[in-house]
């Protein structure tokens, strides 16, 4: 950890950090996209700073501009504070709540930065992360190696994950009121996804299983093929990820379903076979109390409309799809030549 001394920024009002997944992915795709030569790359942190508690909750990053070297660094402000604006356009209730870099250690540049977000908000977040997918992978299957063994995995007890996030807030130090210097605290950090976070990484995660699932079949019957047992090209054609349509078939019967087990529950407690659980039964009416009273053909109308709708999307995406291949073959083609 870095003791350089500074002054601006610090505070030690922060007590935990909750990290969007959102943010996290927009850290790993700008590294990924990172100039040549750059080791690493920074950003502004968006968010809640919540004073009851001293937590702090980031939904939002954008990455900032900056050139840097072993002595000095230059963050572009302009551009910072014009990203700033134009989030406030869409929700005023964000704000600046700290900056993010990737990498597995502070150093003196990051004080220097830390020391401009100190100007830009009260008690600014450090969030580090390390974007090195290949270091990331290398360093889990070393740690899951390590812990197959008694004594390895004793020691290897409390070590956080390689990948996952580390926040610091500045702490100072002070004789009396004269403040001698400042260093990099660390304070817990959590990844809290929200509703439409865990819906989204629940499609990812099945479309995952699908792809694997598809490529044992495929791999399976190409094995059947070689060996005169079968033909394997049915099998490709399975690997396709799940269609908007399946997306929405898999919802409602996921839902039909939930409804079933609170129905059951309702009339198990009705009946007298079982005891109501007051917590529960409110949070049933208050939800029940969200949902509009509209007749079943209303209803019918509402949802075919919306069905209509993300059929046309799903038909245009497609389209442009098939669109994209023939507008590079066109431009790939020499006009010149063809005029000759």
């Amino acid at each position: 950890m870095s003791t350089d001394i500074f002054l601006s920024g610090d505070d030690t009002s922060v007590r935990a950090v909750r990290v969007a997944p959102v943010v996290l992915l927009g850290v790993v795709d700008h590294f990924m996209r990172r100039a040549a030569g750059k080791r690493r790359v920074i950003g502004t942190l968006l968010g809640v700073f919540h004073p009851h508690d001293g937590s702090v909750d980031v939904t939002g990053s954008f990455p900032v501009p900056h050139d840097e070297t072993a002595d000095e660094i230059a963050v572009d402000i302009e551009y910072n504070r014009t990203m700033v604006d134009l989030h406030r356009n869409v929700s005023s209730a964000h704000a600046i709540v700290g900056w993010y870099a990737t990498g597995t250690e502070t150093d003196g540049n990051s004080v220097l930065i830390h020391e401009f977000y100190g100007r830009e908000c009260a008690a600014p977040v450090h969030l580090l992360v390390n974007a090195d997918l290949a270091a990331v992978a290398a360093a889990a299957a070393a740690s899951a190696a390590a812990s197959e063994g008694g004594d390895a995995a004793a020691s290897t007890a409390g070590v956080p994950s390689p990948a996952a996030p580390r926040a610091y807030v500045s702490s100072a130090y002070t004789i009396g009121e004269v403040a001698l210097r400042s260093e990099f605290r660390p304070v817990p950090v959590a990844v809290t996804p929200s509703t439409p976070d865990k819906v989204a990484m629940d499609v990812l995660f099945k479309n995952r299983r699908r792809l694997e699932a598809a490529r044992e079949t495929a791999a399976a019957a190409m094995t059947a093929a070689a060996t005169g047992r079968g033909g394997g090209a049915a099998a490709a054609s399975t690997a396709a990820l799940a269609s908007e349509v399946d997306n929405v078939q898999a919802g409602l019967s996921r839902l039909l379903d939930l409804l079933t087990v609170v129905g059951r529950a309702v009339d198990a407690v009705v009946a007298g076979e079982a005891t109501g659980d007051v917590a529960a039964g409110r949070f049933l009416a208050e939800t029940l109390a969200l949902m509009p009273r509209v007749d079943s053909h209303v209803f019918d109308k509402l949802f075919g409309d919306n069905m209509r709708d993300l059929l046309m999307v799903t038909y245009l995406c497609s389209f442009a799809q098939a669109q994209l291949p023939i507008a590079e073959r066109l431009l790939s083609v020499d006009v010149k030549a063809l005029k000759q």
